[in-house]
């Protein structure tokens, strides 16, 4: 389980939108550069984000909560949102093959065509894995929990 810190911004039925709390450096995980996991996250900027997460405590806006999401569920999500499209690429090229064997156009255009169906049949399933997304584990009411550097969350 993989799990974070995050403070609700909005509630809407049996969901929330959280802000995830960033992490701060210490320098203790590793001296000389700090946290590398803070570096990383400001290679991608600082916006705030809000994600969508499960919210089966009843967790109100204003409060501070632990989200988690399974491994499993990681991975499942990576499959659907990169392998599929590869799969049905690759597909379709071989398909583009086998109808124009002589030119390399009935590949590229198999492999578009395959690439773009995958890419319509995502957006129309939108969340094949619903149910499994990240939820709300615990509550820390309307104060944030101290930090623990070296802590599993």
């Amino acid at each position: 389980m993989i799990s974070t810190e995050a403070q609700i911004v909005r509630c809407n039925g049996a969901d929330a939108w959280v802000m995830i709390r960033p992490h701060t450096p210490c320098g203790n995980c590793d001296p000389q550069t700090g946290c590398r996991s803070v570096a990383i996250s400001r290679m991608f900027g600082q916006a705030q984000q809000h994600y969508r997460v499960n919210n089966p405590l009843g967790a109100k806006e204003g409060e501070y909560v632990k989200v988690a999401v399974a491994e499993r569920t990681l991975l499942q999500s990576a499959l659907w949102a990169y392998g599929l499209p590869l799969l049905v690429m690759l597909l379709g090229a071989v398909l583009g093959r086998l109808i124009d064997p002589v030119s390399p156009l009935g590949e590229v255009l198999g492999a578009a065509l395959g690439f773009g169906a995958a890419f319509a049949w995502l957006r129309i399933a939108r969340d094949p894995l619903a149910g499994q997304g990240p939820t709300i584990v615990s509550r820390h009411g309307s104060a944030p929990p101290p930090r623990q550097c070296g802590s599993a969350d």
